[in-house]
């Protein structure tokens, strides 16, 4: 009974679901699309957005440190509107290039961990409680690798849950529960580290029932190689 139930959760979640499905819609993405038009006019390009983004996250980095819990959330947010921007003013101006999607997803990894920085540093007098923002931004990274190992290995993963957006939109929240009190915005940010590890492990799942589906294709190859990386 148990199983059948968890197989059920399982199977939704592979479906995908996500605070960023907001951001999909036509609405807010039409609003995006406006938003870009208007940047597109002052002559900004999308990689110079991008970098912009750096600097409302490390803004959020620094008031984390600091105890100014609230602020750090709105700096949080400020820097993910701006990410939310490039891709379409990239699309607007046609611009779109691989080099300024590589270029996103290195200053997303560095904006991810900023806050969650800035928050270890905050909890640091306070023994191993500091341990808590460390594992929630150990287990982002986990999350976002194995997403993009899989892509690398052209494993076509479905959207899965715990994406980018979620984890931001979740520290945020826990951010503005540090007026009350700093236990809170500890509580939520330790319980998206625990949400990031498990849906790692779901996509490792989902990615070895993929692999396995397609084994039949590679499993007489000779001299394949020994290491995970392609190195013996």
């Amino acid at each position: 009974m148990s199983e059948s139930w968890v197989s059920r959760v399982l199977a939704s979640l592979e479906k995908g679901a996500s605070l960023q499905d907001v951001a999909r819609s036509a609405a807010f993405a039409g609003a995006l699309g406006r938003v870009a038009a208007i940047l597109a006019r002052t002559g900004v390009t999308p990689n110079t957005l991008t970098l912009l983004s750096l600097t409302p996250a490390l803004a959020s980095a620094v008031f984390a440190a600091y105890g100014a819990l609230a602020w750090s959330a709105v700096f949080l947010l400020l820097s993910g509107l701006f990410d939310m921007l490039d891709g379409p003013l990239a699309r607007s101006t046609g611009t779109v290039s691989r080099y300024g999607a590589l270029l996103d997803s290195t200053v997303d990894r560095v904006t991810d961990a900023l806050p969650l920085l800035g928050l270890t540093v905050f909890f640091s007098t306070s023994g191993w409680m500091a341990v808590v923002p460390a594992f929630t931004l150990l287990a982002a990274y986990t999350v976002s690798y194995v997403r993009a190992r899989c892509e690398g290995l052209k494993v076509q993963l479905p959207p899965l849950w715990m994406r980018r957006g979620d984890r931001m939109v979740l520290i945020a929240l826990a951010l503005l529960l540090g007026p009350f009190s700093p236990g809170f915005t500890l509580f939520g940010v330790g319980l998206v580290g625990v949400l990031s590890i498990l849906a790692a492990a779901d996509a490792l799942r989902v990615a070895r029932n993929v692999i396995d589906a397609r084994q039949p294709e590679v499993r007489g190859l000779p001299d394949a190689p020994t290491g995970r990386d392609g190195l013996a």
